[in-house]
This record gives C-alpha cells, sequence and structure tokens, in this order.
C-alpha cells in the first residue's frame, strides 16, 4: 500500500525549535548578521529561564520567534532587542507569546536603517538647566547639575540624521 508519511509538529517548544524544518524556515526570514542555530538557542534559554514560555501556544511561540528573525533582533539576554512575554488569552482560553521590541533593539533597527548617524538618550533631574521647544525652530538645551540634580523630571532623546537633520522627544 502507497502510505504516505505523516509529519507531525514537535509536542514541545523545545522540540519545536530544533526541528530542521523550522529552523529552515528561521534562517530564511535571518538577516546576513544571525544565524537560525543561534537564534534557536536563545529562544531555548529564554525558555529555560521563562518556563511559562514552554507552556504556551506554539503557533504565537513560533510567530514571535519569526518576527525576531525577520528583524535581526535577539529574544532576552543581556542584549535586551526583543522580549518574549507570556500572556493569557482569555478569549481564546490558552496562553499565547507576545513578541516585544526593547528600547536597545529599536536603537539597534535605527542604525541599521543607515539614516541615523548618532542616537543618545539622557535624563534630566530637578536641579539642571533643561529647556525645550516645538514648532518651526525646534530646540532643546540641558546643562546637569553639577551635584547630581535630584528628582528625575525628564528623559529625552536625540537623533542626527544623515541628511543633517535632528530629531528629538522628549518624555516627563
Amino acid at each position: 500500500t502507497g502510505q504516505v508519511a505523516k509529519t507531525e509538529r514537535p509536542k514541545t517548544i523545545a522540540g519545536l525549535l530544533t526541528d530542521p524544518s523550522i529552523k529552515q524556515q528561521m534562517a530564511l526570514a535571518l538577516p546576513k548578521h544571525m544565524t537560525a542555530d543561534r537564534l534557536a538557542r536563545i529562544a531555548l534559554t529564554e525558555v529555560r529561564k521563562n518556563p511559562t514560555l514552554g507552556k504556551c501556544d506554539q503557533g504565537s511561540f513560533l510567530g514571535a520567534i519569526m518576527q525576531c528573525a525577520q528583524l535581526g533582533l535577539e529574544p532576552g539576554g543581556a542584549l535586551g532587542h526583543a522580549y518574549l512575554l507570556p500572556f493569557e488569552n482569555k478569549r481564546k482560553q490558552i496562553t499565547e507569546v507576545q513578541f516585544i521590541v526593547g528600547y536597545r533593539g529599536m536603537i539597534d533597527l535605527a542604525r541599521r536603517s543607515g539614516q541615523i548617524v548618532s542616537l543618545s538618550a539622557r535624563a534630566v533631574h530637578a536641579g539642571d538647566r533643561f529647556h525645550y521647544s516645538y514648532g518651526l525652530n525646534e530646540t532643546v538645551d540641558h546643562v546637569p547639575a553639577e551635584n547630581g540634580g535630584g528628582e528625575l523630571t525628564h528623559v529625552y532623546a536625540v537623533a542626527k540624521l544623515r541628511d543633517g537633520g535632528v530629531q528629538f522627544e522628549v518624555m516627563n
């Protein structure tokens, strides 16, 4: 009889990450600076650090890993590029994985775009001299206090663009 071999999805997240066909799909999505083996090892480490991830819906877990692959960002770890967070989907009655890009991942993506010359972030304290204005002539002026400044009042980021422009964002 001509039986067709039935392929089953691996029963665990660890099995999913070590499956050669899954790794092949990850490799197709990855940029040149990352390998599927490295991404799979990092993802397995995240599952060991947070065992709830191992109990999540495999489709959502794989989707989150593929988002990491497509963006070339490493989940968790020391780099803090992206995070894999389990959350309860009460409507579907399952635990899913949510992919969240960390601020370091956003900086990495911005730098890789080729449009950013430099990017810096600063904290403003109560004793600092700080002024900013938006409009046609946007400015930010910050002189930190000599003594450390006191309570945190604002944070801001400044990006210098390749075309000579400057963009900043202030948050209180």
